[in-house]
């Protein structure tokens, strides 16, 4: 039995939280292997940047699109549980991308998934009180492989950079002590978009998986390239339940329409 409530503590307090084995070692080997296939389909590889399936070479956009267990993911308990406690029970996916990260690759600069939504924060005479900090939107990513090691590759998160009030892009001072997140296939962790992260260089001689779903409050936009010109393919829907509609973004009339 998980401390769910403990769990969303720890991610206001510390802008992230692991959760191991949320998944089986087998279903993330499937998915493993569904991203692997998905990566090598010449119609992916030849596909234009308007189609924007692959960037950098490293990540697979819109990887619900691909297959239903991918889909299925965006439910997956406690995972689920756990965000709509911190974003609440209207909110929706905003992105879901596979990360494919060979041998001496990496994401490697530092950086926060969003706007700065805080920038006042630094000018606070100490520290603010991560529980009162609200979170907007926030990243859940799952080890589709063991990253057991540093030379894997494994993200990395600065403990309460979220409370910093500042972007890496402007500041190259680290705020804080950077700690890997290692993990092993399956498991799960939950970073606060406005926390200071990357992944780290793979120094080994095997390829890094990982399925990283990013989920924001009603307010905020789905980031579904071409944005205003997106359409969700019909099959997605086929067989969700009325959860994953909504966190697909199939929301009731609410004040502005």
């Amino acid at each position: 039995m998980r401390d769910l409530p403990g769990i969303v503590a720890a991610l206001h307090e510390n802008g992230f939280a692991v959760l191991p084995s949320v998944i089986s070692a087998e279903a993330a080997a499937h998915l493993r292997h569904l991203v692997e296939q998905y990566y090598r389909d010449p119609q992916v590889r030849s596909a234009g940047p308007e189609e924007d399936t692959l960037r950098g070479d490293v990540s697979l956009m819109r990887i619900f699109e691909h297959h239903p267990a991918f889909r299925d993911m965006l439910s997956l308990e406690p995972i689920v549980d756990l965000v709509e406690m911190i974003l609440g029970p209207d909110c929706h996916m905003i992105a879901q991308n596979a990360l494919r990260i060979p041998p001496g690759k990496g994401i490697v600069n530092w950086h926060i998934d969003d706007a700065l939504f805080f920038p006042f924060l630094d000018t606070l005479p100490s520290t603010a009180d991560g529980s009162t900090i609200p979170c907007y939107t926030l990243n859940v990513m799952i080890a589709l492989s063991d990253i057991e090691d540093d030379r894997y590759g494994p993200t990395q998160v600065i403990p309460r950079s979220h409370l910093s009030g500042r972007r890496p892009a402007y500041s190259p001072d680290l705020p804080g002590t950077p700690v890997s997140l290692l993990s092993r296939a399956g498991d799960a962790y939950l970073v606060n978009s406005q926390t200071w992260h990357r992944g780290s260089p793979n120094r080994s001689d095997r390829t890094r998986y990982l399925l990283t779903t990013a989920y924001g409050r009603r307010f905020i936009s789905q980031r579904l390239y071409p944005f205003i010109g997106y359409r969700l393919p019909a099959h997605v829907l086929e067989g969700a339940s009325a959860r994953q509609r909504r966190l697909l973004g199939h929301h009731d009339k609410g004040p502005y329409g």
